[in-house]
């Protein structure tokens, strides 16, 4: 089954009654009330991602592009069940609600025995910062000065604006202040605020807890966490089974105390934790500049990450979201690593979309609830037609590597059908790409496609036409035939199912018929993150089928 109206979940938040209801929720109304948010897309092989507003200025190797993860679920079935499933259960119960992803039983110390250094952040365009809000003026100091602190034994190193205090070797974790430094810069610039100079946030890092706990530095009444908590100007962390995870859970619970002073602790618990996510999501070069809110590369660079790998069995087990799921959730049911994974997704969706992407920045520039609703309800609402289709298109296409800025999917102006014959060229270097004739439910046409593209070019470039060759698969087709989807605008933003992004292996000749009103995209089959070495295209008749 799928799901085009959202049904009870929708109405259960929209008349003021109901579980859904009450401030935590408000921010909902502006999705199913028809409000377009706005969407994201895509980034180099491996790109680095930016906010729309400056797309070219991080866009740089977030890893190397060989050895990708490729594998990706198209036939993924259409039924999302309930969210009180046994599995949710069972993580709620391990109280895993506001912790990053990725269980990891065991910590090797000896996978810590390169560590990496971090450099300054890509520059950005400065932007007049507002002044810091009182609420990061009144942050209390932290309890212990530094030397307290190494006289209870504990290591200690500080920067300008954070302390972090660990018990383990100094090795492990000693160029995370630098590195938050580069992020805190990067928050300032796109959160647009300023935080103050004086001010020195408090990370702890545990590999024992009990000796944190038995000197004061664990609160007694902080809750119970997995992975790592945050709370005003400090958090805590302990130790994980990777450098790379180790890194990003850092700079995850700094986001978090960064991003979330005063009221915007209130803003959705699905954006909160998927800012920090995305913003955490990083690469330190060879030459040590670190890079935030990249798409992965290659997987061993991102060891104990895992999120694409979570939203493909998701997929597969039909557990796919839609675009409005991760804004209806609530705060305890956000608890489960593909809660984690989908809100990570879901920032790399709505920051990076070319069309949409502008709006998004403007909304992280939110500091209460009040502003983010009215930031969200001036969006443009002209440009949100395939916002929804775009979602399910990305999550279903999404892998390692993914080249945001040459998979994104290619719309054109929405024409009607004509019955009229109608040519379309096809690039080999593009991702989905829109014919924009719009077909009626039910018409059945016919493509005829010829031409020859290069794929994977080399000094001996493999060369193939409509039908595809079969030196090599992408996606469970043939390199190089032509797809053909269905792609349906003003989708309800709480659609999902696999039916909405069927890939038809259309080839040189096809019969296809429009299973609703629907827009014909097309794209020569490749993976999503080998494009860049492509050229051809096919050209492509379409006309409707006569009896």
């Amino acid at each position: 089954m799928s799901s085009l109206s959202g049904s009870r979940r929708a109405e259960s938040f929209s008349g003021g009654k109901g579980p859904w209801c009450g401030r935590p929720f408000r921010h909902l109304l502006f999705l199913l009330a028809g409000f377009s948010l706005i969407i994201a897309g895509c980034g180099n092989q491996p790109a680095v991602s930016q906010p729309a507003n400056d797309q070219t200025a991080d866009r740089q190797m977030a890893s190397p592009a060989s050895s990708r993860v490729s594998s990706n679920n198209q036939n993924s079935t259409t039924s999302r069940p309930n969210q009180a499933a046994q599995r949710r259960a069972a993580e709620i119960a391990s109280n895993m609600q506001d912790d990053p992803e990725m269980v990891i039983p065991d910590a090797d110390p000896q996978a810590f025995a390169t560590p990496q250094t971090g450099g300054e952040s890509n520059p950005r365009e400065q932007m007049a910062a507002r002044p810091a809000g009182p609420e990061l003026a009144t942050l209390p100091a932290p309890a212990k000065t530094p030397a307290e602190l190494e006289a209870l034994g504990f290591r200690v190193i500080t920067s300008p604006h954070i302390v972090l205090v660990t018990d383990l070797p100094l090795v492990e974790v000693a160029n995370l202040p630098e590195l938050g430094e580069a992020l805190l810069q990067r928050l300032q610039n796109d959160f647009h605020i300023k935080w103050p100079e004086n001010q020195q946030l408090t990370g702890y890092v545990m590999s024992d807890m009990t000796s944190f706990r038995e000197t004061g530095l664990l609160p007694e009444d902080l809750p119970g966490f997995l992975h790592g908590r945050h709370r005003g100007s400090e958090f805590w962390m302990k130790m994980q089974a990777t450098p790379y995870y180790l890194r990003h859970l850092f700079l995850h619970e700094l986001t978090h105390v960064v991003t979330l002073i005063g009221e915007r602790e209130d803003l959705p618990v699905g954006f909160k934790e998927g800012i920090a996510e995305w913003y955490a999501t990083n690469y330190v070069d060879e030459a040590g500049k670190p890079f935030f809110g990249v798409l992965p590369g290659r997987p061993e660079d991102f060891s104990g990450w895992g999120r694409i790998g979570l939203i493909q069995e998701d997929l597969a087990s039909g557990k796919g979201r839609s675009f409005a799921d991760l804004l209806i959730i609530d705060a305890h049911e956000f608890s489960t690593n593909d809660d984690y994974a989908w809100a990570w997704l879901w920032i790399q969706f709505c920051s990076q979309h070319p069309t949409y992407g502008p709006d998004f920045a403007k909304l992280l520039r939110s500091r209460t609830l009040e502003d983010f609703l009215q930031t969200a309800s001036q969006a443009d609402r002209t440009s949100t037609t395939w916002i929804s289709s775009d979602w399910l298109r990305l999550s279903t296409d999404i892998c390692f590597g993914y080249d945001t800025a040459l998979a994104a999917t290619l719309h054109r102006p929405i024409e009607p059908w004509a019955n009229q014959p109608v040519t379309r060229s096809i690039s080999a270097k593009a991702g989905w790409q829109s014919t924009g004739l719009l077909v009626p439910q039910g018409t059945t046409i016919r493509l005829r496609a010829k031409g020859q593209v290069e794929l994977n070019r080399t000094t001996r470039p493999w060369i193939s036409q409509p039908q595809g060759i079969s030196v090599d698969y992408a996606n469970g087709q043939k390199l190089g035939r032509l797809l053909a989807w269905w792609g349906i605008p003003d989708l309800p933003l709480t659609a999902h199912g696999a039916e909405f992004t069927e890939v038809i292996p259309a080839g040189q000749i096809a019969r296809l018929t429009a299973p609703r009103d629907a827009v014909l995209f097309l794209r020569i089959n490749d993976h999503f993150y080998d494009l860049a070495n492509n050229s051809g295209e096919y050209e492509v008749v379409i006309e409707q089928e006569v009896e």
